[in-house]
């Protein structure tokens, strides 16, 4: 009796492996069939069959001739393309083997979900190759061999490419297979090189997600070619004008189902992705809570940054795990008014400060400082009061009269400055004292 294992294997796990011994010590079948399918009849997107074969045939080393890793699907794929539907592949089966018993080996969870209901000619199958079901955990009564694991949550897994998820995969893959994802595991795509990429990618590398970068305007004139295979994801870095645009152009370029999320702060990506929401994307945005510039790139901005996320299920579960343990603010639900609040007060707190220092070295040099003086005044200052907010807050971080309840001095101080200088020391001593009475 000759048992045929199909599937998309996408990749291989515990309980793909451990079904040929559980045939093979019941007695069920004298020999094991797997074959790797080449074209989902569900429409599922997979890893190519090459990569998916190498995966399997790894797998399945250890039980020698007793279990034959066919490229069969392909070759009828290749004869005749199509969906790779089971029936045609026990056909096939059946005419090779003329002298066997051909029985299609399936597992319990598929059986008792109804799946089936969707197969090609189920009845079909049924009556000419009398199904074996395997138990799978979760999905049968008796007490079951088998691991409950599935390649769904592999995937996850890989996507998230955690130090944690990687101990996951390394407890629900074969040892060969997990070395084999380690090499193969799939790329970043940055889509942009200004500033936000230039530090976002080395942050990305040092976390160890492989990265393949692409020129968005490239992408938009038809100059730029896409990377081979599928990626884990796509992260639009270009600037806001722009994600629109690179969304059109990669409508029909990626695998159904790629992942895409873009890093602006203002823009919801339902507004600027939506043409890759309408061809089946999860999308989302991750944004970067930092100030990022060109000159000196420092992955370290990102490696303690906090971010702005919102989307899909899919796309939000992605830019968790990649940031990991970062501080998150969950921007799903915001209007596009409230969404460009957030950005501001991004703003209001990152570009800013250049205000307030730029009219202090104007007060400083009109006393006699020379620019490197007022570079050295600008640079403690701000050094020591940002430790003390981040590692005291308010108010016990913050210094001056406003904390002893002065508002003399502070009329003082705003009168002893000119122009601008003045306006803003008495607008902002007046709110910070006023924030500071109230607790």
């Amino acid at each position: 009796m000759l048992g045929v294992f199909g599937g998309a294997f996408d990749p291989p796990h515990l309980g793909h492996v451990l079904l040929p011994g559980w045939l093979r010590s019941t007695g069920r079948v004298d020999r094991v069939v797997v074959a790797p399918c080449a074209d989902h009849p569900l429409g599922k997107t997979m890893h190519p069959f090459d990569t998916r074969l190498a995966w399997l045939r790894a797998a399945m080393v250890i039980w020698g001739p007793w279990v034959d890793v066919t490229t069969l699907e392909r070759e009828l794929a290749d004869a005749s393309p199509g969906p790779s539907f089971t029936l045609r592949l026990l056909d096939a089966v059946a005419t090779r083997e003329p002298d066997c018993e051909v029985r299609l080996v399936i597992g319990s969870d598929i059986m008792r979900s109804g799946q089936t209901a969707a197969w090609h000619r189920w009845d079909e199958i049924e009556r000419r190759y009398a199904p074996i079901v395997v138990p799978r955990a979760g999905w049968c009564d008796e007490d079951c061999p088998l691991p409950e694991v599935s390649s769904t949550a592999v995937r996850e897994w890989l996507a998230q490419g955690t130090d944690a998820a990687w101990e996951s995969i390394g407890r629900a893959v074969p040892a060969a297979v997990v070395g084999m994802l380690r090499a193969d595991r799939p790329p970043i795509w940055v889509v942009g090189r200004g500033h936000v990429a230039a530090h976002a990618v080395p942050w990305l590398r040092a976390a160890g997600h492989p990265v393949e970068t692409i020129s968005g305007r490239g992408l938009v004139d038809g100059t730029s070619t896409l990377p081979a295979g599928v990626p884990a994801a796509v992260w639009i870095m270009v600037r806001d004008t722009g994600i629109a645009d690179v969304a059109r152009a990669l409508v029909g370029r990626l695998a159904l189902g790629t992942i895409v999320v873009h890093a602006a702060g203002a823009r919801r990506s339902r507004d600027v992705l939506a043409a890759l929401s309408a061809a089946g994307h999860p999308i989302g945005s991750l944004h970067p809570a930092a100030s990022m510039r060109g000159g000196s790139v420092r992955p370290e901005i990102l490696a303690g940054a906090a971010f702005g996320i919102e989307g899909d299920p899919a796309a939000v579960a992605w830019a968790r795990a990649v940031v990991g343990t970062a501080h998150v603010i969950d921007l799903n639900g915001l209007d596009a008014d409230r969404r460009t609040a957030y950005h501001a007060a991004c703003a209001l707190v990152a570009n800013h400060l250049a205000v307030l220092t730029l009219e202090a070295e104007s007060v400083w040099k009109g006393l006699g400082a020379d620019a490197s003086t007022c570079h050295g005044l600008v640079a403690s200052l701000l050094r020591s009061a940002v430790e003390n907010l981040i590692g005291l807050g308010v108010p016990a971080g913050i210094s001056g009269p406003a904390t002893r309840g002065d508002a003399v001095v502070i009329a003082a101080h705003r009168d002893a400055l000119q122009g601008t200088a003045g306006e803003l020391y008495g607008l902002l001593g007046t709110k910070l004292l006023e924030r500071l009475r109230a607790g």
